[in-house]
């Protein structure tokens, strides 16, 4: 187990598997709860502004403002799904494994 994960994994220690689990909801509820269709598209309308400031400049992003915008559609559709059904479904089919080791 790597650094990071032992450290998430002393925090399940020290508050307990039932206190983490629903520490973990709030997290994503938080997140749920920001998401609403107004700051959805006040995010979309600041990420197309940005990209056309630097387009104007001439500078390049490293990802494009359509992808960013997809990012956080893609973020509202899931904020209207169950937390738990989430976490199953990136236990079950997400390959998580291999993603911030650096």
């Amino acid at each position: 187990m790597n650094e990071k994960l032992q450290e998430i994994k002393a925090l399940e220690d020290k508050y307990g598997i039932l206190l983490f689990g629903m520490s973990l909801s709030h997290l994503v509820d938080v997140g749920v709860r920001h998401l609403t269709d107004e700051n959805v598209e006040a995010a979309v309308q600041k990420i197309m502004a940005d990209s056309e400031a630097c387009e104007a400049k001439g500078e390049r992003q490293l990802m494009t403002a359509e992808c960013q915008c997809a990012i956080i559609h893609c973020a509202a559709d899931l904020a209207r799904r169950n937390v738990w059904a989430i976490f199953a479904y990136i236990k079950k089919y997400m390959p998580i494994g291999g993603y911030g080791n650096g």
